[in-house]
């Protein structure tokens, strides 16, 4: 699928999406995947179209979270306005990648007593640690070094 290219500097522009199940009937999330760096937000809900103003509002939280520089946000938080895209993907890395976050992410659902107490913030803050293999450099890196090599994480 076509993705249309980003603005200069900017950094959050592609996206894809993938259902969780959490264990709970009817009780679903909606985890949000950046590429390249599989940076990730998670929402409550069963549908893209219902869980965008989350998605919207949970990533500059995230960012915030975990220290980002405040530049960095506000500028990605204005080309929000214009669009992000939010996509298919066939990519077998990328599918990899998200298959196994997924499996991870299931299973800390699962064992959580209720619905309503699966910590989404501690989950994603938790990703920015994920490991993974970078083909094009060789080396493993976790998804907080891709934001540190950008010079936009300290």
């Amino acid at each position: 699928m076509y993705i249309s290219a980003p603005s200069e500097n900017q950094h959050l522009h592609a996206w894809y999406a993938k259902l969780l199940s959490t264990g709970f009937p009817g009780k679903m999330l909606v985890m949000y995947v950046h590429e390249p760096s599989l940076l990730l937000v998670l929402t409550r809900g069963k549908s893209i179209n219902t869980t965008l103003p989350s998605f919207f509002s949970r990533l500059p939280d995230l960012l915030q979270r975990n220290n980002f520089k405040q530049e960095f946000i506000n500028r990605e938080m204005e080309w929000m306005k214009e669009g992000y895209v939010i996509s298919r993907t066939n990519s077998r890395s990328m599918l990899g990648s998200m298959n196994a976050i997924t499996v991870n992410i299931e299973i800390s659902c699962q064992v959580s007593p209720l619905y309503d107490l699966i910590n989404l913030d501690k989950i994603e803050d938790d990703y920015l640690g994920w490991l993974t293999f970078d083909a094009a450099s060789g080396h493993y890196l976790k998804t907080k070094d891709y934001w540190v090599e950008k010079g936009v994480l300290d």
